[in-house]
């Protein structure tokens, strides 16, 4: 009797213990870089708007920023999961964005908050992706990162 006790409550306990892992469906994968295709884009609203932002970063950024809207809009878009490719280009495009975009604004700025958040995602979409990145070091949780970016809309 104890055999079976302890068989059957090894067989639940692994199950338990993914109650409270985070899961990425494609729905969520879409949620997430929408919200960073849209936080970015508040974020690039207000980069115009500092004093002394050079016309070719300006240019630049908005390059990068068409990129990241277009891939959102084929993520969205897709009937099952995102394309590895599309995913994977998202993330390259956002981390040359935030390249360019963070040494022009104040740290501890919204705008630097936005663009860590965005960074922050990344190593969540591409492992729901199934795409293996190095990436940045994430300054936020998952959660955090999507109040951020959910906020500065």
């Amino acid at each position: 009797m104890l055999r079976r006790t302890l068989l059957f409550a090894s067989a639940i306990v692994p199950a338990a213990a993914l109650v409270g892992c985070e899961v990425q469906t494609a729905s969520q994968i879409a949620s997430d870089v929408n919200l960073i295709a849209s936080g970015l884009t508040a974020a690039m609203a207000d980069i115009r708007l500092l004093p002394g932002i050079p016309a070719a970063a300006v240019t630049q950024l908005d390059f990068y920023l068409a990129t990241v809207q277009a891939d959102a809009a084929k993520v969205a878009s897709a009937t099952s999961a995102p394309a590895a490719s599309t995913i994977q280009e998202v993330a390259q495009v956002v981390q040359a964005l935030a390249s360019v975009a963070l040494p022009l604004v104040p740290g501890g700025s919204v705008i630097e908050a936005a663009i860590q958040a965005a960074l922050s995602l990344l190593p969540v979409i591409l492992a729901a992706a199934g795409v293996s990145g190095a990436g940045t070091p994430a300054k936020y949780q998952p959660a955090q990162a999507r109040a951020i970016l959910a906020a500065f809309r």
